[in-house]
């Protein structure tokens, strides 16, 4: 029987410990102790009947054919952020776009699985180019004029959406990516390539990337 991580969950490794990111049920989860024992020798394929039997009744492995075993993920290591250095006013139609986003952003967080909502970033229909410097700076600072509008405690994954989304329809090929810190903590924030556009690169630096789209 070949076993593999249950399809929609990603981990990151903290030391001894594993943080998991549950996509299908929206939820993190912590392993330490022997669970995480367990899992980090499964991980090395050292993994005993045992082992393997407990793993699965946790619904941590499933029956697969191999899904790679990936600590975290791999988007560009981030080096800059636009909004530490000045930008450009926003055009007000673009700001005015940005609190509409984000507003549906959150009804559809309210309404819909995160796994619906991110599975749509896959549409063939947007035509997405690598980058364009200057839409990912007019959406940047579209967003940073109107957060005194536009709710901003605990609303990185909405604002994160309500972002990728605006950019895609712009044709611009960016990442949505999920971070996270021990003692716990997530994140979430929009960058293209090795730029960061929602947030500062302090912010970001403290979280390591367990989740990307």
């Amino acid at each position: 029987m070949a076993l593999a991580l249950r399809s929609g969950l990603h981990y990151r490794r903290f030391d001894a410990e594993y943080v998991f990111f549950d996509l299908a049920a929206d939820r993190y989860f912590l392993l330490s102790g022997v669970a995480a024992n367990r899992f980090g020798r499964f991980v090395s394929g050292r993994a005993s009947a045992a082992d393997h039997e407990h793993l699965l009744a946790s619904d941590i492995l499933a029956e697969g054919s191999g899904r790679a075993m990936r600590d975290g993920c791999n988007p560009a290591t981030v080096t800059a952020s636009l909004i530490d250095a000045p930008l450009a006013d926003a055009p007000l139609g673009t700001a005015v776009a940005s609190v509409w986003a984000q507003a549906r952003a959150r009804r559809d967080l309210r309404l819909r699985s995160l796994a619906d909502i991110v599975g749509a970033f896959g549409d063939k229909r947007f035509n997405l180019s690598s980058r364009d410097d200057k839409v990912c700076g007019e959406i940047a600072a579209a967003f940073l004029r109107v957060r005194r509008y536009a709710p901003a405690i605990d609303q990185c994954l909405a604002r994160g959406i309500a972002m990728k989304r605006m950019l895609m329809r712009r044709g611009c090929a960016v990442s949505l990516v999920f971070g996270v810190t021990m003692p716990f903590a997530a994140h979430c924030w929009v960058q293209a390539g090795e730029t960061v556009l929602t947030d500062p690169l302090d912010i970001v630096l403290h979280y390591q990337p367990i989740f990307a789209v």
